[in-house]
């Protein structure tokens, strides 16, 4: 017997080293086509699409890929599947504590066109400022252990938006409306357009098994919509954000802190919570109040999210329940962070500003997936009076799809077709708003603040129907 214990033994410290040998815990931005490769699949064998809250681990992506029955693939199929399985990076920490990498991407891109007076910003160009190379893309990335990875990215690129001196507000035109111009970000004052807030990707993963931590800078989304995320979307430069998230077959529980800048940091005028009466007292050598003021300058804002994920019905339904407030205030309430609230109930309305949001996407059949997602901020409760003063209007948001999706030779083929309508009051309520800004600084002009919804790009009061290959 004991023999038998110490063979046993040896065989699972063999296996255990084996297990953890290697580094899984890199983490793919939203962008990756990996994401979009495991998407087919799922559709190949008809099963619902995988997690749709992103970015994942390495770890991550091959658990999700071990889920897929192989047997059920086709040879275009078992080949996207190989292929997947081994752009995952996966480095060998055995007898080592530490590697890393620097690599160098240079680019070189020209844009054209002849339409000065419609083409003269961002928004209205296609390849867009977030589709556009830097001329050179720095990644450096660092593996610790089995449990730990980093990532920075600095770049050379041309700043999203210039200052126009004539009418004193930030201006794109620049940039986009030139007939010709190329993604080369120096000029006669050599730094005047280059985009000096890099980087825009700074993550450290650190995981083990089917849990991770993930700390720093990078996209976000959850969601599956085609024309944005009602909740948290990728349409953001970054977040900057603490996650925690694990993971089974069947199960998916995501924690999310998320901060941005104040509302109050240009002028604290802007604050609007319950503390807005902060006061700043001021004295003199003989401790005489000289002056009192109203300041808030300290104001904050952050995102708190706790996101539950099923997969039922033999893995052709998913089912995600996500809530969420934005806190605002001056000083950090530690209580606010437990993740096991439900925040609807903290009761802190004039801090704050709760969404409960539901996403529902099924596979009736292979190829075909049909999704829909309802986000609520605010609705009457059975009974309630409209008609009395404290009465508020409705705050819902819908987004419906349907999506087909066929492997065709080397690539797919993707066809989608998608509805959203969002009230006027949704992200608006009580002045604790899901309107975030990023501090954005140019050189010739100083800092300025760029502004988004956080949740659907396009904000609220809008119906939207779009379609696409």
């Amino acid at each position: 017997m004991k023999k038998k214990f110490i063979v046993f033994a040896l065989v699972l410290v063999a296996f255990t080293s084996l297990i953890f040998a290697d580094n899984l815990q890199k983490v793919y931005p939203v962008d990756s086509p990996i994401y979009s490769g495991i998407k087919v699949l799922y559709s190949e064998v008809g099963m619902a699409p995988p997690s749709t809250s992103g970015p994942w681990s390495a770890a991550e992506f091959i658990h999700m890929l071990q889920i897929i029955p192989q047997n059920s693939l086709n040879q275009k199929g078992k080949e996207l599947y190989s292929k997947l399985l081994s752009a995952i990076d996966k480095p060998n920490m055995d007898k080592k504590v530490a590697q890393g990498s620097v690599k160098f991407y240079p680019n070189f891109e020209i844009y054209q066109h002849q339409n000065t007076t419609d083409y003269k910003y961002d928004s209205d160009w296609i390849y867009d400022y977030d589709s556009r190379k830097p001329l050179l893309d720095i990644p450096i990335e660092l593996y610790l252990t089995d449990y730990i990875y980093s990532e920075s990215n600095f770049a050379f690129l041309k700043t999203r938006i210039t200052y126009n001196n004539q009418t004193s507000t930030t201006d794109s035109s620049e940039i986009y409306s030139p007939s010709f111009n190329t993604n080369y970000p120096f000029g006669e004052d050599l730094v005047d357009q280059v985009d000096l807030n890099f980087p825009e990707r700074a993550v450290i993963g650190m995981g083990f098994m089917n849990s991770a931590l993930t700390l720093g800078r990078d996209d976000l989304n959850f969601s599956s919509g085609k024309t944005g995320s009602l909740t948290v979307g990728d349409h953001l430069d970054y977040y900057d954000f603490v996650r925690f998230n694990t993971f089974t077959d069947d199960f998916k529980f995501t924690y999310l802190v998320a901060g941005f800048d104040s509302p109050s940091w240009i002028d604290h005028n802007q604050n609007n919570t319950v503390d807005d009466d902060d006061i700043t007292i001021t004295t003199d050598s003989d401790d005489d109040v000289s002056g009192v003021s109203d300041n808030d300058d300290d104001n904050l804002k952050m995102y708190i999210a706790h996101r539950f994920e099923f997969r039922w019905l033999n893995n052709h339904l998913n089912f995600a329940l996500t809530e969420a407030i934005i806190y605002q205030s001056s000083t950090i309430d530690f209580r606010y962070l437990n993740p096991a609230l439900f925040y609807h109930n903290l009761f802190i309305r004039g801090n704050a500003n709760s969404t409960l949001s539901a996403e529902v996407e099924i596979t009736p059949i292979r190829h075909i997936t049909i999704y829909g997602n309802i986000v609520v901020d605010e609705f009457p409760y059975p009974g309630e009076d409209q008609t009395s003063s404290g009465a508020h209007p409705n705050g819902i948001g819908q987004q419906y799809g349907v999506e087909a999706t066929y492997l065709v030779g080397p690539g797919s083929l993707t066809g989608w077709f998608e509805y959203v309508k969002t009230d006027p009051f949704l992200y608006l309520r009580d002045g604790v708003d899901y309107i975030v800004q990023r501090r954005m600084f140019n050189m010739e002009n100083g800092l300025y603040l760029d502004k988004n919804f956080l949740g659907y790009e396009y904000g609220n009061d809008i119906i939207n129907i779009a379609t696409g290959l």
